[in-house]
């Protein structure tokens, strides 16, 4: 699990404050890869569940489809209501197995427009929201300035649900670090413009410079850098 970002201290959460849990992962949480990769897990834990054991200030609302990229009006309007009621609100978001998975390549690294829409709209009514993100590779993220906090969790396990809520109140301090950078956007990777540009051939022209050292060598901004990680510790040197 990586802390990408925790402005203002907002997390580990308080267990007095009302906390609005938002998002289908919350309740069914993507935690592993589609295709060859995909097992029955004996028991696949969610936050939602877990949160409400540690706190009675834990509430839900889906805000939007989990599986389809497609806008729900009616869970959007009760996602915004919720939002509105509670102290900080926890956004589940990511990519579904439609988005990512094997036999095909990504064509962009944006997750659901609903998600992206429900983000937008919670951060309107609630300046205190912390998204958590489950997804197998990097993404780019619109709202990243209005958002306080974001957690990666990648694909994280059948005990997802547990290893969430113990990072999110503290139990557990967030020690991982970024093995990839996440570029800005799509266009920045050093393969597009040589990538699936053959058809049949893969001609891997950027030789050695791939992730961090390609970027480096241009002097690019990126999203978050290779090794990016904070803590709920504070350091000095």
């Amino acid at each position: 699990v990586v802390l990408l970002k925790n402005d203002d201290n907002i997390l580990p959460l308080n267990k007095e404050k009302k906390v609005g849990f938002i998002g289908p992962y919350a309740s069914k949480p993507r935690y592993q890869g589609g295709g060859s990769s995909h097992i029955n897990s004996f028991k696949v834990t969610n936050a939602l569940e877990f949160a409400k054991r540690i706190s009675s200030n834990v509430f839900y609302a889906a805000g939007c489809d989990g599986d389809h990229d497609i806008l729900n009006e009616q869970q959007l309007k009760e996602a915004i209501e919720l939002a509105k009621n509670v102290d900080v609100a926890v956004i589940f978001a990511g990519l579904p197995d439609s988005f990512e998975s094997e036999a095909y390549d990504r064509k962009h690294i944006h997750i659901p427009n609903c998600q992206n829409k429900l983000i937008q709209e919670v951060c309107k009514v609630q300046s205190n929201t912390v998204v958590v993100l489950h997804n197998g590779s990097p993404i780019d993220m619109p709202w990243l300035k209005d958002v306080k906090a974001v957690i990666e969790n990648y694909l994280c396990c059948q005990a997802v649900g547990e290893i969430t809520a113990n990072v999110l109140n503290g139990i557990v301090n967030p020690s991982g670090h970024l093995s990839e950078t996440f570029p800005l956007r799509y266009e920045d990777n050093p393969s597009v413009l040589d990538f699936g540009a053959h058809h049949d051939h893969v001609n891997y022209m950027e030789g050695v410079y791939v992730g961090y050292r390609y970027y480096d060598r241009k002097n690019m901004d990126v999203l978050f850098p290779f090794g990016h990680g904070l803590s709920y510790t504070t350091f000095s040197y």
